[in-house]
């Protein structure tokens, strides 16, 4: 009876101990899932403060180009590399030199180039190109960020997970011939517009 007891009392003790696995298997999974999620919304977060930045120095960009009569300019600004060309300064008048305000207007649209900004490049799906960096397409003429946090995102671009952006004009088409026509057309902003379908999970 003693040794059926001592057995009865070991094989609590192997399913107490296969319980405790379970439920810290269970546990570790629970919270790696935490951790990818709260990396990838940081990530998110990161990427759409980026795009708001430069959303706005393109808008002031485009709407002094505007306020100025330099309509033709419009299509130049369509085609830069925003890391490298919204941080340099505009030309600033003697008036306002002496004018604040507008000094501020100028200047209030610029931004600063990301510190994760790598470089110019000819070709946007290549594994050698860093996670978590924004670099521009040259040859195409749009921006694009290459994901770090995979686990949870999903684009319907083949290839490097990437998000591409492209620079666009914004307006009302008044007269509905897919052209911006200053004396017709009302702007509303210059905005970076992603290229393809993707969704944080």
């Amino acid at each position: 009876m003693e040794l059926a007891h001592r057995w009865s009392d070991r094989n609590l003790s192997r399913l107490e101990l296969i319980s405790a696995v379970l439920v810290l298997a269970i546990l570790i999974g629970v919270f790696s899932r935490y951790i990818l999620v709260v990396f990838s919304s940081a990530e998110q977060s990161m990427v759409n403060s980026t795009v708001i930045n430069i959303n706005t120095s393109l808008s002031y960009r485009a709407a002094l180009l505007i306020l100025e009569g330099e309509y033709e300019e419009l299509d130049n600004l369509l085609k830069i590399n925003p890391m490298e060309e919204m941080q340099l300064l505009p030309e600033i008048s003697d008036y306002e030199l002496t004018n604040t305000n507008a000094v501020l207007s100028r200047v209030g649209g610029l931004i600063s180039t990301p510190e994760n900004y790598g470089k110019a490049i000819y070709s946007d799906d290549d594994e050698s190109l860093e996670k978590g960096k924004w670099y521009f397409n040259y040859v195409e003429n749009y921006l694009i960020y290459v994901i770090s946090n995979r686990e949870l995102f999903t684009s319907d671009l083949e290839g490097l997970p990437r998000i591409r952006f492209r620079i666009a004009l914004d307006y009302n088409d008044r007269n509905l011939n897919g052209l911006y026509e200053p004396a017709i057309d009302e702007f509303r902003s210059m905005k970076l517009n992603a290229i393809d379908q993707y969704q944080w999970n």
